[in-house]
């Protein structure tokens, strides 16, 4: 038989550890990388202007580069290198190819944008800190608007 105070000396004991071990969780997920779970998740749009190569339209890949990311992205934003495809379709004229395609959402900050157009590369950079912006490729031209 046990004495009454031992048995509430071990419950307060077992209390203790099991409330310090969740102090401890909680403040080991707060530590964690990355910003605020609802804030917005920021997409540029990449669109692409081409001709016909042989009467075909040819899809195209975006390479995007982060340059500089800005601090307190959202925690489902992407901070790295990835390649974003736009499908390009021909237009009633028979020549012309366009196409449009979303980011993966990406971390706010200054971003270079490259594409292997069927005359030559082109590349920009581009401030990426709101939801909607929207990076434009014109086959012939070295840049974007």
């Amino acid at each position: 038989m046990q004495f009454p105070s031992n048995r509430a000396g071990r419950a307060r004991k077992a209390r203790f550890v099991l409330v310090t071990a969740a102090a401890v969780a909680v403040g080991g997920l707060a530590g964690c990388g990355g910003g605020d779970e609802s804030a917005a998740l920021i997409r540029a749009t990449v669109g692409v202007q081409s001709i016909t190569q042989q009467g075909q339209c040819e899809d195209v890949n975006i390479k995007v580069t982060p340059v500089q990311i800005l601090p307190g992205a959202p925690k489902l934003s992407n901070d790295k290198e990835f390649v974003t495809p736009v499908k390009l379709t021909k237009g009633a004229d028979g020549v012309s190819c366009t196409g449009s395609s979303s980011t993966i959402p990406m971390a706010p900050g200054k971003w270079k944008f490259t594409a292997n157009m069927p005359s030559e590369i082109a590349t920009c950079e581009r401030d990426i800190t709101a939801p909607g912006g929207t990076v434009a490729f014109k086959d012939g031209e070295t840049t974007c608007s």
